[in-house]
């Protein structure tokens, strides 16, 4: 289970970016996009995640360092 990615100096990716899975502040849609793990500290993670932003900054390199630490 991903709870929360991090990656630095892949690629063109100089600088730290992450993608974290744990709900933050805010009750929006609660219920429906999210759910509670059954370990010890009952982390409240997201349902799914969207990654987006400009043309040309990082997005598919993001995705490829996640495919590369998954192989």
């Amino acid at each position: 289970m991903l709870i929360e990615f991090s990656t630095a100096n892949f690629r063109s990716l100089r600088d730290r970016q992450t993608l974290s899975l744990t709900k933050a502040k805010g009750d929006e849609l609660v219920e429906s996009n999210t759910f509670t793990t059954v370990a010890a500290n009952k982390f409240e993670l997201l349902r799914s995640a969207a990654i987006y932003g400009p043309n040309a900054s990082g997005k598919s390199n993001f995705l490829l360092a996640l495919q590369t630490m998954k192989e």
